[in-house]
């Protein structure tokens, strides 16, 4: 009984670990999913945004006005703020002298750009370039004319606060689902466990009892019924020993019959030879 309750055991154990592990690889994946696919939307929101300010810049720059002069410029950066709600400021610079020229914050028109803006702009092989080692991160295009490349170009600082708060809350939803799956599924296990460990006891009671008919009036057997799917081949079990058990005293008593009737015969016999 005790090796069935270890067996059991270590069965729901099993169960219980094998379940953890996949729940650990699922909310890890989905995680990650959710996470790349967040970050990727939100790159591409600000990508969208950048490329609007950096064409419709461009097509007065190739009409050969200067970028001193796009009287237009202001409101381009002030439209593309509009178009994404976390942007903070979107600034243009000149790409000799590295001055914000234009601003959606006034206070940052004609001030030297940062030298950060600068040096990436100048250090990418691509027309974009991105810095988002802090909050609130920084999108950058590099502005070019029909006559030359890299005449300035525009910065665009947005927030990313709010796309952590989204994942840190997607993250723990992840994980109390997870949590109460696995709670949820262990109470059940353990629940099937203890119903299977009582049945098997049961069982094998019902099988002891019909294997051996000695332990019917044991006290631990008492009261002890086999589940309906057994009792009809323990009742045949039953019938089929009895009944061997009656044609063997049958047997015995007629080979004792047998052996005392020439006994008896020879008794008179004896009694006339004196």
């Amino acid at each position: 009984m005790r090796a069935s309750l270890h067996a059991t055991s270590h069965v729901t154990l099993a169960l219980l670990v094998s379940l953890a592990f996949v729940l650990v690889l699922a909310t890890l994946l989905n995680y990650s999913k959710f996470l790349t696919t967040y970050t990727e939307l939100a790159d591409r929101r600000i990508a969208l945004v950048s490329q609007w300010a950096r064409d419709s810049v461009e097509v007065l720059l190739n009409l050969g006005l200067e970028l001193k002069g796009l009287q237009a410029a202001p409101e381009i950066l002030a439209q593309a703020k509009s178009r994404y709600p976390y942007v903070e400021n979107i600034s243009l610079f000149d790409g000799g002298t590295g001055r914000i020229l234009y601003s959606t914050s006034p206070e940052l028109v004609g001030k030297q750009a940062p030298t950060e803006w600068l040096e990436r702009q100048a250090a990418s092989r691509e027309p974009t370039w991105h810095i988002d080692v802090a909050d609130p991160a920084t999108a950058g295009t590099r502005l070019d004319s029909s006559f030359l490349k890299g005449v300035g170009g525009i910065a665009i600082v947005y927030s990313t606060t709010e796309a952590h708060q989204k994942i840190a809350m997607m993250r723990e939803r992840l994980v109390a689902t997870a949590l109460a799956v696995f709670a949820a599924f262990a109470l059940i296990a353990v629940v099937f466990a203890l119903i299977a460990t009582r049945g098997m006891r049961r069982t094998l009671t019902g099988l002891g009892v019909a294997l051996d008919p000695d332990q019917e009036g044991q006290p631990e057997t008492k009261d002890q019924k086999l589940p309906e799917p057994l009792r009809g081949p323990t009742d045949a079990f039953r019938h089929t020993a009895a009944t061997a058990d009656r044609a063997l005293a049958l047997a015995e008593r007629e080979l004792a019959d047998a052996a005392s009737s020439p006994a008896r015969e020879d008794a008179p016999v004896a009694g006339e030879g004196r």
